[in-house]
């Protein structure tokens, strides 16, 4: 298991609001998995083109949560962080697995 600590912006909180969540991600290029959310955000909070390894992200564009596994310039690309997670998922993402399904609860 693995924990993610949210940042406090209302993207955040709208996703929040969705857990309990069970999503089956997909990987996409060298950086990143993801998927769509259920329900759309409507919510927004400032946006980088540059994420960060173990961090997760809101793609405004597809409605959808991005966990990323390397440092990377997406631009022209935007998304809204919304947290990062503790230590060692870093290593299960690099494996290289296709998709794997994920589980979003409250603590």
């Amino acid at each position: 298991m693995f924990t993610v600590t949210l940042i406090d912006n209302p993207v955040a909180q709208a996703v929040l609001a969705q857990v309990p969540l069970t999503l089956t991600v997909d990987r996409s290029g060298e950086n990143e998995y993801y998927q769509s959310l259920p329900t759309q955000i409507t919510a927004n909070a400032p946006k980088t083109s540059l994420v960060q390894s173990e961090h997760l992200y809101y793609f405004a564009g597809s409605n959808a949560l991005s966990l990323n596994f390397a440092d990377k310039v997406i631009a022209p690309y935007e998304v809204i962080e919304i947290g990062y997670f503790d230590r060692g998922l870093n290593t299960l993402l690099v494996r290289g697995v296709e998709t794997f399904t994920i589980e979003l609860t409250r603590s």
